[in-house]
Order: structure tokens, then sequence, then C-alpha cells
């Protein structure tokens, strides 16, 4: 019986020594660098195009139904057709990835520029949070996006009448 345990412990030690930790700090930089290539593309080529792009096969969005819509079915619902005028940029402030180092998300601002009825320019902004997941070709593409406007700001209190 002895023998048998020292065997499989002899068999087991080297697969718990040799699977190094991932370097996170590396995999956070390659992630930060994905989100900005993501918004480059998107100025460049239009927002369809640089979703379509990034998304992973299975991606989904909360704002479309997940359960109905995944991979290029949810980019296309949740997008449209490229818009005329539409601009859509973000910066991540900030990015994490798991210890494993095959997931990982960024979260920062967005701002949506359109051109509005009156032909006068419509800007908003608010937060945004990506959901990355390292795919099996060792490549990284979003498997959840979403956004959140900027809340209003509080109308002006009201003037007290004497």
């Amino acid at each position: 019986m002895k023998k048998k345990l020292a065997l499989l412990l002899a068999c087991l030690a080297p697969l718990a020594l040799g699977a190094a930790a991932p370097d996170k700090t590396k995999l956070q930089r390659e992630v930060a660098a994905l989100e900005d290539a993501f918004c480059a593309m998107a100025q460049e080529k239009g927002l369809l195009a640089a979703f379509s792009h990034f998304a992973a096969p299975d991606v989904a969005f909360l704002d479309t139904d997940p359960r109905q819509f995944r991979g290029p079915a949810a980019v296309r619902e949740r997008l449209g057709e490229d818009q005329p005028g539409v601009k859509l940029t973000w910066s991540a402030s900030f990015t994490d990835v798991s210890d494993d180092g095959t997931l990982g998300y960024n979260y920062g601002r967005y701002e949506s520029r359109r051109p509005g009825p009156d032909g006068r320019e419509i800007v908003r902004g608010g937060w945004f949070l990506t959901v990355w997941k390292k795919q099996p070709d060792g490549s990284w593409r979003y498997v959840m996006d979403t956004g959140t406007p900027d809340r209003p700001p509080a109308p002006p209190p009201a003037e007290k009448k004497n």
C-alpha cells in the first residue's frame, strides 16, 4: 500500500509543480490593449465590424435577452447596422484577470455622439463593462459587454415660497 501511495504521489508531483501561475501583469496588459484595439477598430471600421470581430462565439448581451440571442446573432440584434454620424468611444480605467489567466475584464467610461432630430449633436456618457475569455487558440474574445448611462443630474431644489 505504501509503495502504491508513493508511486501515485511521485506521478502527481510534477503536475502540481509544473503548472506555473500565469503572469497576471502581462495578461492585464494584454486585456487592456485589446480594449484599446476594440475601440480603435470601432472608430476605423464601424461599431458592427468591431463588435463582431472581437466577439466570442458564445457572446451574449444583457440588454438583448441572452437566452435567445448568442454569438453573431446577439451582436447583430444589439447593434443593428451602423448609423451615419454615430460615434462611440470608450476607455478602460480598470483591468483585471482571473488567477488562472482564463478570464479578464475591463470597466471604464464611454461616450456616444449622434446627430439629434434638430441637427444638434446629442452626447451621452456612462460606464461600460467588458468580460474577456481566453479562447482555445490562445486569443482573447469578449463574452459579455454591457454599459449603463450616467444618471441625469438631480433637479435643483425647489425655491421656498414665503
